[in-house]
């Protein structure tokens, strides 16, 4: 930076052929600018200026340095130009790994409301359930389900997604309905899980109940759990804003509502701790948008 500095600075003082002018200009002192051009004529180790006591002209040398350093000064301050310009109104392509349900159950409006706010940056929605390599995919935002096990990304916390008990009125009809956790051991329960069925951890205030359960069906996505829930299959721990609209159409009731199952945390994760612009209005409008989802910090 010192080095295109002082270019940037010999470019001025050829222009006006005057320190005094130029350091004005520059808005440094005159000392200063006349020490920076010697220190880059040694570090060259050619003289680039002529000066006198009048007016101050290039060297053959000079000539040939300042046609070459104008197009870099030039350049640099179009770059700066154009930074200022993408501070200012954020475009690009921005990189966004999620898994299918949480995708297009949470963000699917969250995403339409961003790209119609911000329409000079474009989307590329990654909707895989594996956990993408953010950077060996160029991924700019990964948005993940518990903290991630990678200890050199960088993890903000979004929200924290309520659960819990669904079934469908024709599954109550036959089965009953459970009144207490306990309960759920004579019924079916359909787990979300990547591999062995966990017991369900549930909450009603200070209480706190685990519970192994057992059913017919494990899956590794809650949307698919809560359609086989909604068939008739089971009792299905979800998060609330995916199940509302199963419980809007009626397809589900909540069961226990008294109880919730332990919250899952979401993070969106990150291959820096600095974020471009375009990244960091991205992780703040959708952070801002799921709070009104009716999930909580």
């Amino acid at each position: 930076m010192d080095d295109l500095r002082d270019i940037a600075h010999f470019v001025e003082v050829a222009r006006t052929r005057n320190f005094s002018q130029a350091a004005a200009r520059l808005g440094v002192p005159s000392s200063t600018l006349s020490r920076r051009i010697a220190e880059l004529e040694a570090g060259l180790g050619t003289q680039l200026l002529v000066r006198t006591t009048r007016r101050v002209d290039l060297t053959e040398a000079g000539a040939l340095f300042l046609s070459r350093c104008k197009e870099i000064v030039e350049a640099a301050r179009g770059a700066r130009a154009e930074l200022s310009e993408l501070t200012r109104r954020p475009r690009g392509t921005l990189r966004v790994s999620m898994t299918p349900d949480f995708g297009t159950t949470f963000l699917a409006p969250v995403i339409a409301a961003f790209s119609t706010s911000h329409p000079e940056i474009t989307l590329h929605l990654d909707l895989n359930p594996r956990r993408a390599d953010i950077m060996a995919e160029g991924i700019d935002v990964a948005i993940r389900i518990g903290l991630p096990a990678e200890p050199y990304l960088f993890a903000r916390k979004l929200i924290t997604a309520r659960r819990g008990l669904y079934a469908s009125p024709a599954y109550l009809a036959e089965m009953g309905e459970p009144q207490a956790p306990q309960d759920l051991g004579r019924h079916r329960c359909l787990s979300v899980s990547t591999g062995e069925p966990a017991p369900w951890v549930l909450h009603k205030g200070e209480q706190t109940e685990e519970v192994v359960v057992h059913g017919p069906v494990l899956a590794n996505a809650p949307g698919m759990v809560l359609r086989l829930a909604a068939a008739g299959l089971g009792i299905a721990a979800a998060d609330e804003v995916m199940a509302a609209n199963y419980r809007d159409r009626g397809d589900l009731l909540p069961v226990m509502p008294d109880w919730s199952i332990r919250p899952v945390p979401v993070y969106a994760v990150t291959a820096t701790k600095v974020h471009p612009v375009k990244t960091r209005l991205f992780l703040e409008f959708v952070q801002k948008a799921l709070k009104g989802f009716g999930v909580t910090e």
